[in-house]
């Protein structure tokens, strides 16, 4: 499992979380898909957690080295609350434990996640 989906597993495991969106919005994904598919033909489905920086092993990662010898990590990812808890602690809650996550797993890395939340009215 990548480091990306065991984020989104955690996070979708949360207190107040009912899902997790794609990390980009609707046009940049659709223009994403769309690049892929003239240049691969295929389009492949949308990422729900998006790093950015860090180190060489995951795919979607450039290494960044800070000016410490350290790299620095971003973690981006959008969510839908349940309204059990607001959304804003939520949020911060769902940003502690990817840092915790990935601090734990990588403490080379300097993390930020970024957690926007989403709403979707009917």
């Amino acid at each position: 499992m990548s480091m990306e989906e065991e984020i989104r597993q955690l996070v979708l495991s949360m207190d107040g979380v009912a899902t997790v969106y794609a990390a980009d919005p609707l046009w940049l994904t659709t223009v994403k898909r769309l690049g892929l598919l003239l240049e691969q033909g295929t389009a492949e489905l949308a990422h729900f957690v998006v790093c950015s920086g860090g180190i060489e092993e995951f795919p979607l990662v450039d290494t960044t080295a800070t000016g410490d010898g350290t790299g620095a990590l971003t973690i981006r990812t959008r969510i839908g609350t349940d309204g059990s808890l607001p959304a804003p602690a939520t949020a911060r809650a769902v940003a502690d434990a990817i840092r915790v996550f990935a601090t734990e797993n990588y403490p080379f890395l300097s993390v930020k996640a970024i957690v926007e939340v989403s709403t979707i009215g009917v």
